[in-house]
C-alpha cells in the first residue's frame, strides 16, 4: 500500500510533534505546493494528477512550526532539561533542509511552439 501524499508531508513534518501543526495547516501546505502535473496540465485543470512539491511544503510547514516556537525561550518544563528555544532553531534548520530539496520545475504561461 502506497503512502499518500498528505501522510508522506505529515511525516516529513512530524506534524503531530510540539509545535503541532493541524490536518487544516497540513492541508494548506498540500494545497500551495500543487504544481503541474507530467503533462503539464495545472492544478485544478482538467484531468489533472495531484502533483506537490513536498519538499516545498515541508519547508514552508517547518517555518510555520518555527513561528510557533518563536517566542519559546525557557526551560520546559522546569527542570526538565529541554530548552524550548531549541526547537525554534530545529524547526529552522529543517526548514532550510527541505528548501534545499525544493522542486526546480516553474510552470509558465508560454505557449509551446
Amino acid at each position: 500500500m502506497s503512502e499518500t501524499a498528505t501522510e508522506k508531508l505529515k511525516r516529513m513534518l512530524a506534524w503531530d510533534t510540539t509545535p503541532a501543526l493541524t490536518e487544516t495547516d497540513v492541508s494548506a501546505l498540500l494545497d500551495q505546493s500543487s504544481m503541474a502535473d507530467a503533462n503539464g496540465t495545472p492544478p485544478g485543470g482538467t484531468d489533472w494528477e495531484a502533483t506537490y512539491d513536498l519538499n516545498a511544503a515541508a519547508a514552508a510547514g517547518w517555518l510555520v512550526k518555527a513561528g510557533m516556537a518563536a517566542q519559546l525561550t525557557e526551560v520546559d518544563p522546569a527542570g526538565s532539561g529541554i530548552v524550548t528555544s531549541k526547537v525554534f532553531d530545529n524547526c529552522r534548520a529543517m526548514a532550510r533542509i527541505y528548501a534545499a530539496r525544493r522542486s526546480r520545475s516553474m510552470q509558465t504561461n508560454r505557449p509551446v511552439i
